[in-house]
């Protein structure tokens, strides 16, 4: 059809455009609280100290709120210290959970504006998703030698940003993308590398964007390669694939589920560490929801 054919020309042009834009340190997600945009680039500046970050977050008492919550939950503070304000929550969660929780604060944010209503479907999709795989690393993370708890948690929060920012972007735009398969099929082998961009535009850490980038190489290397990838690109990889198998099986292509089992980290594999891991995985995820 001829329409299909313009609006995959539409969307190419699009996307390409974007990529470029981000290139040149251009970004704009539509639908995200300023206050979070301004957390970002706080948390990209070396010179910036605690007490900055605190003064952004008590400037957004719902955000400040969620930080002391998750902050003193079972996930974060097994020790049962109690934490009552935004320098102590800021500290016990560090700045790349931080920057993970006020991105998911934005996500719910976004969830509610109308004029988002029409692609409502596919934020909540992309919220549930990084919740799941995030819960998933952090849980494991903790049990490796080799890869931090805490950036494990951000790139399972992260991976999915390339897919929230085009979609925003592309419906402020008028592209057709709610329930668009069309635009599905395209934004899957870009939306990776615009993760990356966004991470570097936020100057987060070369593991993260480079895992965030990686997502999918257990689909696209198969699992002999894995062994080569950092440890953190590998567990991202195998915590996506595990989620699509739990709770979106109708993506998943033949020979994907079985990939799981050859998984390797630290010598064990990933189905051997996911077991261990359940009630860990539930706990971070209760307490991030």
């Amino acid at each position: 059809m001829q329409v299909s054919e313009d609006f995959r020309a539409t969307a190419f042009k699009f996307v390409q455009q974007l990529a470029v834009d981000l290139s040149n340190d251009e970004f704009d997600l539509p639908g995200f609280p300023d206050v979070v945009m301004r957390l970002h680039k706080v948390l990209a500046d070396e010179s910036s100290s605690v007490g900055d970050i605190v003064k952004l977050v008590n400037s957004e008492p719902a955000l400040l709120a969620r930080l002391i919550q998750l902050a003193g939950s079972a996930a974060f503070n097994a020790n049962g210290r109690q934490i009552t304000g935004p320098q102590a929550a800021i500290q016990r969660l560090g700045f790349n959970v931080v920057r993970g929780t006020a991105t998911t604060f934005a996500m719910a944010q976004m969830r509610d504006q109308d004029w988002l209503q029409p692609v409502r479907p596919q934020l909540a999709s992309i919220w549930r998703r990084s919740n799941s795989v995030a819960s998933t690393c952090y849980a494991l993370a903790e049990v490796l030698d080799g890869v931090r708890s805490d950036e494990a948690l951000a790139a399972g929060l992260f991976h999915q940003m390339g897919n929230l920012y085009l979609f925003a972007r592309a419906h402020k735009e008028g592209l057709p993308v709610a329930n668009n398969p069309e635009w599905d099929e395209i934004i899957i082998g870009w939306h990776p590398t615009i993760t990356r961009a966004i991470l570097e535009n936020w100057k987060m850490p070369e593991s993260i964007a480079e895992a965030a980038e990686n997502q999918d190489a257990v689909f696209d290397e198969g699992t002999s390669e894995l062994t080569s990838l950092p440890m953190l690109t590998r567990l991202l990889s195998a915590a996506k694939l595990y989620d699509m198998v739990e709770n979106e099986p109708q993506l998943l292509q033949p020979g994907w589920k079985e990939l799981l089992v050859d998984v390797r980290l630290n010598g064990y594999s990933f189905t051997e560490l996911l077991e261990a891991g359940r009630e860990k995985i539930a706990t971070v995820s209760q307490s991030m929801s």
